[in-house]
């Protein structure tokens, strides 16, 4: 008897439905004597409805499945990928560009003098650039206006593209120490290295 009573309440479980349905489906639309179906405005049916609704969830969700799988393309920003491709990289890049203008023996400093430089370090669609590049009074002891303004003038024109990279923006400093850490990226001492014999094959 129980699966009777089941089977009862579903039935009218869907004559309610039907019901419901019928009370608030659109009313048929009579054509005025006079004028034609096609010049009276057309009532969308409910099950058009629905369908167009569900062809628009439907492309919302691709949507948004393609997003996460771009966004999954990218480097997390706190993985190791991220500080060897950009925390790493970063500051050997700029002083590389900074040492062109310590090459020829010009403009030569004592081995402790240096340079701090304060700047803003961008990634926007994998492209690495660097802005508001200025020079920490106080901490800098390097005294060649023309050096300093060519270090400035080179650091911000560091750039590179990446295209794994996120988006990020950041806070940076860098130290130049032009008889130290960046006399190994200098035009005469690399031309010097090239010149030594390689060993490493024998």
């Amino acid at each position: 008897m129980k699966w009777l009573a089941a089977a009862l309440s579903l039935v009218v479980a869907v004559l309610l439905v039907l019901l419901w349905l019928q009370m608030h489906s659109p009313e048929p639309t009579v054509v005025p004597s006079g004028q034609t179906a096609s010049q009276q405005p057309t009532t969308v049916s409910p099950v058009v409805a629905v369908a167009s609704a569900e062809k628009a969830q439907i492309a919302d969700a691709v949507a948004k499945v393609q997003a996460a799988n771009d966004a999954g393309k990218k480097i997390d920003i706190n993985s190791d990928a991220f500080f060897i491709r950009f925390d790493d990289l970063i500051p050997q890049m700029l002083t590389r560009n900074a040492a062109k203008c310590y090459t020829g023996g010009l403009h030569r400093v004592h081995r402790n003098q240096k340079v701090k430089l304060a700047f803003k370090d961008h990634i926007v669609d994998g492209k690495v650039t660097v802005s508001d590049v200025k020079v920490v009074e106080g901490e800098t002891t390097i005294n060649d206006p023309d050096l300093v303004k060519c270090f400035l003038a080179q650091v911000a024109a560091t750039t590179w593209t990446d295209s794994e990279l996120p988006d990020w923006t950041q806070d940076d400093e860098l130290v130049i120490r032009p008889e130290r850490g960046m006399k190994k990226f200098t035009k005469e001492n690399m031309e010097y290295e090239s010149d030594t014999p390689d060993f490493t094959n024998r």
